[in-house]
C-alpha cells in the first residue's frame, strides 16, 4: 500500500552516539520479533499450534443446554467458552454479558459440505463465498447434535446515499458516480480507494469545503455488494494486498476520478506548510502559557513577602502601659506582644 502520508509526520532529531549504538543493537531484535509474529499467526502454524493453545486457555469446554439454547456458564469472570454439537464446535463470547455465539467450525453447509462460519456485529452470519461473492450471508441453526448454516434469500446489501442537503457531499458525489462504483468491483482498487479516502483530507476545488462522510466503510462495502460489511474496511481487512506498483496505478486512477468530481487532496508542499504552521501555532500558545505562569508566580511572591513596616506597626499598635506598685506591664489589644513584667530598680 505504500506510505499513507507524503511527508514526515514527526520531527526528526539527530541521534547521539550512544543512541545510535543502542538502536543498532535493537533493530535486529525487532526484525526477528516481527518475523516470529508473522510466523506464529500464519495459517498453518496458527491452525495446528496457536489456536489449540489459545482455546485451551480462553475457550473452555462447556455443556450446551437445549432448553436455553446456550452454554451453562457458572463463572461470571469467564471470557469465552466452546460447546460441541456432534462434529461441529461453536465458540461463545461470555465477557460481561449473556453468552452469544461468534464463530462456528465444521458445521453443515447448504451444499452438504462442512466449513467454518463467522458471526458479525451486524447480527448476520457469513461463510466464504465463490465467484463474485467473497462472503455468503445467512443464519445458523444451533442444535444439540449439529449446527446447520442457511443462506439468506437475498444476498444484496442496501445502501442509501446521503441527501442533497447533507454535509456529506463527497460521499454523495462518489456514491452517485457510475465510474467510481464500477471501479470498486476491483478488489485492489477498492483497497487503495478506501485507504486514500480514509487517511487523506479532501477539499472542493475552488472552495474551502472539506469532504465529509457519514459512513465511508459501509458505503464501500455496500457499493461493492460482495458480502462484506463495514468492519472489513474499518479494521483494514482487505480482500487482497496490492503491490507498490499496483497501489501507484490505482492511486492515479482514484485521483482522476476525484478531479472529475471537483475534489482534490493537498499536495506534499501544502501538507508540509500546514504542518509547520500548526507547529508554530502550538509553540506560540505554549510560550504564552509559560509567560502567564511566570507572571502569576511573580505576583504571588510579591504578595506573600513580609514587610518590616507592617511588623513594627503590629508590635507597637494599641499598647497601653500600666504601672502598679513599682512595676510596668504592656498589653496589646490584639494579643501581641505578650505581656512582660519590668521590675524596677
Amino acid at each position: 500500500m505504500g506510505r499513507r502520508y507524503p511527508y514526515q509526520r514527526f520531527l526528526q532529531f539527530d541521534l547521539t552516539l550512544i543512541e545510535q549504538l543502542r538502536y543498532g543493537v535493537l533493530r535486529p531484535y525487532w526484525r526477528l520479533q516481527a518475523w516470529l509474529d508473522r510466523l506464529w499467526y500464519s495459517k498453518l502454524v496458527w491452525r495446528w499450534i496457536g489456536k489449540p493453545l489459545h482455546d485451551r486457555k480462553y475457550s473452555l469446554w462447556t455443556v450446551f443446554s437445549p432448553e436455553t439454547n446456550a452454554p451453562d456458564v457458572t463463572d461470571e469472570n469467564q471470557i469465552g467458552c466452546r460447546t460441541r454439537h456432534g462434529v461441529a464446535v461453536v465458540y461463545w463470547n461470555c465477557f460481561r454479558s449473556a453468552p452469544r455465539p461468534n464463530e462456528a467450525c465444521n458445521i453443515l453447509l447448504p451444499d452438504g459440505t462442512r466449513g467454518d462460519v463467522q458471526n458479525r456485529t451486524t447480527g448476520q452470519w457469513r461463510r466464504e463465498g465463490h465467484g463474485d461473492k467473497l462472503w455468503i450471508i445467512g443464519d445458523v441453526d444451533i442444535r444439540a447434535d449439529d449446527v446447520v448454516f442457511v443462506d439468506a434469500a437475498s444476498q444484496d446489501r442496501t445502501y442509501d446515499p446521503p441527501s442533497a442537503d447533507s454535509f456529506a457531499r463527497l460521499e454523495r458525489d462518489l456514491a452517485l458516480h457510475r465510474p467510481f462504483v464500477e471501479a470498486l468491483a476491483d478488489d485492489k482498487f477498492a483497497a487503495v480507494a478506501h485507504s486514500m479516502l480514509a487517511h487523506l483530507e479532501w477539499t472542493k476545488i475552488g472552495a474551502h469545503e472539506i469532504g465529509m462522510f457519514e459512513g465511508l466503510h459501509d458505503m464501500i462495502a455496500c457499493l461493492r455488494n460482495k458480502g462484506e460489511d463495514y468492519l472489513d474496511y474499518k479494521l483494514g481487512y482487505y480482500a487482497v494486498t496490492p503491490t507498490d506498483a499496483e497501489a501507484a496505478e490505482h492511486s492515479s486512477r482514484m485521483n482522476e476520478i476525484m478531479r472529475s468530481l471537483g475534489w482534490r487532496t493537498y499536495t506534499a508542499d501544502e501538507l508540509r506548510a500546514r504542518m509547520r504552521e500548526d507547529f508554530r501555532t502550538r509553540l506560540e500558545r505554549r510560550l504564552e502559557a509559560w509567560r502567564r505562569l511566570d507572571a502569576y508566580e511573580a505576583r504571588r511572591r510579591a504578595a506573600t513577602m513580609p514587610s518590616q513596616g507592617r511588623r513594627s506597626s503590629r508590635t507597637c499598635c494599641s499598647t497601653r502601659a500600666r504601672i502598679r506598685n513599682g512595676s510596668m506591664s504592656c498589653a496589646a489589644r490584639s494579643g501581641w506582644p505578650p505581656p512582660r513584667n519590668l521590675s524596677s530598680d
